[in-house]
Parts: structure tokens; C-alpha cells; sequence
């Protein structure tokens, strides 16, 4: 079976939220499986096609939008995992990496050339195409014009509106929706499933969409195991497992040193990974000072698009306890992948959760998760009794100060329990590849495949 991705990015080449990670390692897992699956993306300025051996093919595409005409040049490659690439470049289109960025008609025009070239695409592929899968907001105005048997994946809310004087730039691209134009409920519409990472989400969708109940399907998420797994990835200062832990005590240690907190191993390491709007960390900074009081470490990395105001709260307790708290802003991956593998507790607490990820992540690290009890980190994350002899996390409900208060405290009086590095092992062992995703996308697929 042939299946076309269609996202607004896709990792490692561009991106770094749920939309990149889910295109970068499905198809790695479904082409295990022995489908042939092909990925479309915008080929941003941040990408090097000879660094990623992408050959540009000698012949544009060509679409009016509007009627005015755009052409993409191709590049194509393939991935050691033998997924294949196609990345459209266009000089102004995709001038920058921000797919949404600019004025509206231009992200309108952006949207709408890049649905149409997606379906030249397909109708280009030397193996014909059995299903479209498209991604999010960009996915969904590709699937909306594609006319073919097609999946739409949403992962997160990019959920762009446009006016309606923007009709004739976008046409089937977006559909009327309560006076605004919107792509996304065009893909919708025109999919054959809509997929969610989180059942609850999914019944949500069904509901408020008034969408036919096996339209909506809930299909959990994994983590790409050649990125994410402790005991290979070269980003840590040493390596570890469920049966060897000594190797994240060093991660624990290094990283103390690297943000001038004082190394002792004893005090719970309580990790905010606010690179992406997942955190929770703007909820976390209402309680910050009563935390700090405790005999704790917090280190909080930002990413280079933070919220400025919220930086300079916790840059403010970071003057007040230097010895409790240290905050990184502009981090890069590779920060990332130190963070949680230093730490003993990691915060991830959006107000909803529709994808899910960095609680699967965290496990895997031996980072215990704090999470919001919503969406797929409801369905991820299952609260820890007291004596720690169950669950795989701690959740609160109720997006409100006191909740997130008791929820951590509860986590710090964990780590000194003698039953948690047991719970640690326990859930650094859960299986979170994409294995078992990948086989329920890939009956999916062949379901619609095998309908008239």
C-alpha cells in the first residue's frame, strides 16, 4: 500500500512540534510494516539539500492560485529507514519557516498552492497512491482538494480563519464556518477518517463536529525510538537503562554543573520543558515560590519564541533562589535531551492535550511526569498511589493553582520514597514505539482502501 504524508513540517528536517514529530516517525514505523510511504513538505530556507541528499528534479510544478502562477521546484531523497521525501521550494512562499506567518492573504495564497502542488504530487508518484494522510491545518486544506481516499491527522490547534474576501484565493482549500473561512474544517469534511491521539478528544470532535461516530477515530501516539532512547542517544554525557541507572545519576550531576546549582544527587531535579506550549510553566509560576521553599531544584528551559513576560518571572525567582532554580532561554535540542535526562520529575501540564508526546518521553527517560489530566495525557498517564506501587506518573484535574500545588508536592514527596527508583525502572520499561500505531493506521488504511 502506497500512503502520501502531507505536513507543514516534518522531523528532523523542519519543526519541532507534534505535526513534525508524528510525520517523521510514522512512516519510519509503517514502512517496517513493508508499505511504501511518501512524505510532502515545504523545502524552508533551514534546509540543506546536500546535506540530506535531496536531488532537485529537473521539472517544476506548476498552480494558479487566484489566477496567478506559482512553481515549486522538487527535491526528492530517501531516509535510511526508506521513507520517501518530497520537499517543495518556492523562493517566496516558503521565504522563512513560519508556514503561518504573514499577512492572512498570503498564508491564505501559501495554504492554497501548497494544497494544490501536494495533488500534483500524488498524481506524479510512479506507484499510485492509495491514501492521503494529511497533517493539522495545512494537511487538512490538502486533503480537502486531493479527491482521493484520505486520513486527516490532528495532532495540536492550528486551526487558522481566514475573511471571507479571501474566498477566491483559497477556494475548496476552506469552508464557511460560522462567517470565517476555515481550511481545517474543509479537511474534515472531505476525510475519509479524522484520527486524535487521545480518545477523549476524539469524542470531543465527534461531538462538537456533529461528525458520524466511526468518522472519529482515537489512534494512540508513540516516540521515535532513534531519537528518544537513553541508552543510545549521543546527547547525554552517559548512558543508561532500567537495569543500569548510574548513567543518569552522571546526566543528574553534569547537568547541576552546567546550570550552577549545587551537585548533590539527593534533592529532586524538577524539569520544565517550555520549549513548546506543553509545559504548563505559565500555571507553574502562580505556585513557583511555595515550591521553591522546599529542598528542590527546578530548571527551566525556554525556548527562542518564549513568552517574554513569563521569562522574567521565573528569571526573577531564579535572583531570589539561586541555589534552587536556573533558567535557560533560547535552548536547543540538544538541551532538551539533557534536561529530561537528568531529571527525576518532568512538568507537562497544558491546559488541553490533544497529541501528547513529552509524558511518553519523560517515561522513557525515567523522568516521572506531571501532568493535567486531559486528552492523550489522560489516556497516557495513570496517577501513582501512595506507596508508588502503581501508576506511571502523577496527574491533577482542575487547571487552577491549588490542583497543580498538591500535584507537585506530591511528585517531590515521591522521590524520597525507597520505592521510587522501583517505579522509575517500572516505567522507563513501557512500551512507547510506534510499533502498535503504526499497525492501527495501517488497518485503517485498508479499510478504506477495501470500501467501494
Amino acid at each position: 500500500m502506497h500512503i502520501l504524508f502531507i505536513t507543514s513540517e516534518v522531523a528532523p528536517y523542519s519543526g519541532t512540534g507534534a505535526n513534525a514529530e508524528v510525520a517523521g516517525a510514522l512512516p519510519k514505523a509503517l514502512r517496517s510494516l513493508d508499505h511504501l510511504v511518501t512524505v510532502v513538505s515545504p523545502l524552508y530556507p533551514g534546509i540543506d539539500p546536500a546535506s540530506h541528499s535531496l536531488a532537485r528534479r529537473l521539472s517544476k510544478i506548476e498552480v494558479t492560485v487566484d489566477g496567478q502562477s506559482y512553481g515549486f521546484e522538487m527535491y526528492t531523497g530517501r531516509n535510511v529507514s526508506g521513507v520517501n521525501l518530497v520537499f517543495l521550494r518556492h523562493e517566496t512562499l516558503f521565504a522563512d519557516a513560519h508556514f503561518f506567518g504573514g499577512a492572512p492573504k498570503d498564508v491564505a495564497t501559501r495554504l492554497a498552492a501548497f494544497a494544490a502542488a501536494t495533488v500534483e504530487v500524488a498524481d506524479a508518484q510512479e506507484e499510485n497512491v492509495d491514501v492521503v494522510h494529511g497533517h493539522g491545518a495545512v494537511g487538512a486544506a490538502a486533503v480537502a482538494v486531493a479527491k482521493r481516499k484520505s486520513v486527516l491527522g490532528l495532532h495540536g490547534t492550528d486551526a487558522p480563519t481566514f475573511a471571507p474576501e479571501l474566498a477566491s484565493v483559497l477556494g475548496a482549500c476552506a469552508t464557511d464556518r460560522g462567517g470565517l473561512l476555515s481550511p481545517l474544517h474543509a479537511g474534515i469534511a472531505a476525510a475519509s477518517r479524522v484520527t486524535s491521539a487521545s480518545r477523549s478528544h476524539a469524542e470531543e470532535l465527534a461531538q462538537r463536529l456533529e461528525l458520524a461516530e466511526e468518522k472519529v477515530v482515537a489512534i494512540g501516539r508513540g516516540i521515535d525510538a532513534s531519537v528518544w532512547n537513553p541508552l543510545t542517544d549521543a546527547h547525554l554525557p552517559a548512558r543508561f537503562d532500567p537495569v543500569d541507572l548510574t548513567g543518569k545519576d552522571r546526566c543528574k550531576r553534569e547537568l547541576q554543573r552546567e546550570l550552577d546549582l549545587p551537585t548533590r544527587p539527593e534533592v529532586p531535579l524538577l524539569a520544565i520543558d517550555a520549549f513548546e506550549e506543553t509545559s504548563g510553566a505559565g500555571l507553574f509560576a502562580k505556585i513557583a515560590s511555595k515550591v521553591l521553599r522546599n529542598d528542590v531544584q527546578i530548571a527551566v528551559a525556554f525556548g527562542p519564541d518564549a513568552d517574554g513576560a513569563l521569562v522574567a518571572v521565573f528569571e526573577e525567582l531564579w535572583d531570589r533562589w539561586p541555589e534552587r532554580i536556573a533558567v535557560r532561554t533560547a535552548v536547543d535540542a540538544e538541551f532538551r535531551h539533557r534536561l529530561v535526562g537528568a531529571a527525576d520529575l518532568l512538568l507537562v501540564a497544558p491546559e488541553h492535550a490533544p497529541a501528547g508526546g513529552d509524558e511518553m518521553r519523560a517515561q522513557r527517560y525515567g523522568a516521572l511526569p506531571i501532568v493535567h489530566r486531559t486528552g492523550a495525557l489522560a489516556d497516557g498517564v495513570i496517577d501513582c498511589d501512595a506507596k508508588l506501587e502503581t501508576g506511571t506518573g502523577f496527574a491533577f484535574d482542575g487547571y487552577d493553582a491549588d490542583a497543580i500545588l498538591a500535584a507537585v508536592q506530591r511528585a517531590l514527596s515521591a522521590t524520597s520514597n525507597d520505592a521510587f527508583d522501583a517505579l522509575r525502572a517500572r516505567v522507563m520499561r513501557i512500551d512507547q514505539s510506534w510499533e502498535r500505531s503504526a499497525r492501527m493506521h495501517a488497518a485503517l488504511y485498508t479499510e478504506l482502501t477495501e470500501q467501494a
